[in-house]
């Protein structure tokens, strides 16, 4: 099971010892909340960083925007999905699947034409990470982005991913009823109803404000890849995926071959050795930093 108090503390020892390189303002687009961390100068690189289920940009991914953020031409934007953290929407509910890839067109236009000579990255960890594989590959989207980094992507039950070997409780249950149901009626039915519940320790939901810990059918749908082999093989950006090496959930191994038997010429995989699910968001920005270094 993922270690949430141990992350938690992590975090605050981050949040004591980094230095901010970078002045943070929020925003709003349309009801979707952000946190956007920007240097003195013009950026030459933004990543634009989803985060993960359950969860808001709150919770420690600020720690790799103040990281970041100490790289000169870097700027940062972390966003809460809709139905999480400080964005509109019911709570883990959204009317549609694709109003939330919908979000992400809307987010990059405010980028694009803020920075119109700054590339884009889009970063997604865990089951964001999932939801941007849809979004490009599900979508028609409209909006230009240079790169795609996936960073502990979760990648749904299709991508049969072997969970990690001392794996002792899921984090997630699933009603599978509801989706085969909704499925079957091309999403008329069921699409609101919560066949998810994210099992966090109660202690952490009791101390951590802000977390969903029911989905439905549509959200879960939206951050879900429905045939993740094929659509990680179409993928059109050149593409980073950043395994974690301790991950909690899953075996570092069957990702590191899902991504050499379905990555396309454009993917690179690496593994962060010593990370697990949720620190790797802490220690991802040194290969992120020699990614973008490449650009």
């Amino acid at each position: 099971m993922i270690d949430f108090h141990h992350y938690i503390t992590q975090a605050n020892d981050y949040d004591e010892t980094l230095t901010d390189s970078a002045l943070m303002t929020d925003g709003d687009v349309a009801g979707l909340s952000y946190s956007l961390y920007l240097q003195h100068d013009e950026p030459d690189h933004v990543v634009i960083v989803y985060h993960g289920g359950g969860v808001n940009r709150a919770a420690g991914y600020h720690i790799l925007a103040r990281q970041l953020g100490t790289i000169p031409g870097v700027a940062v934007c972390l966003v809460d999905i809709r139905g999480h953290g400080e964005s509109v929407g019911e709570r883990g509910r959204v009317e549609r699947p694709e109003r939330i890839w919908e979000d992400v067109d809307t987010l990059l236009e405010v980028i694009n034409k803020r920075f119109p000579e700054a590339r884009k990255h889009l970063l997604g960890h865990s089951s964001g990470a999932g939801m941007l594989l849809n979004y490009l590959t599900r979508y028609p989207y409209q909006q230009h982005a240079d790169s795609l980094i996936m960073l502990a992507p979760e990648l749904g039950p299709f991508a049969k991913i072997a969970p990690a070997t001392t794996i002792t409780q899921s984090f997630a249950k699933v009603r599978q009823w509801p989706f085969i149901i909704n499925a079957i009626c091309g999403g008329l039915l069921f699409g609101q109803y919560p066949a998810i519940r994210l099992n966090f320790p109660a202690s952490v939901l009791e101390t951590t404000p802000g977390l969903v810990s029911k989905y439905s059918v549509n959200m879960a749908n939206a951050l879900t890849p429905r045939q993740p082999a094929i659509q990680l093989a179409e993928l059109p950006l050149p593409t980073l995926f950043l395994a974690a090496g301790r991950d909690e959930l899953f075996s570092a191994q069957s990702l590191a071959d899902f991504a050499s038997q379905h990555g396309n010429v454009q993917l690179e995989f690496r593994l962060l050795e010593n990370s697990t699910h949720l620190d790797s968001i802490f220690s991802a920005y040194r290969e992120i930093a020699l990614y973008l270094a490449g650009y």
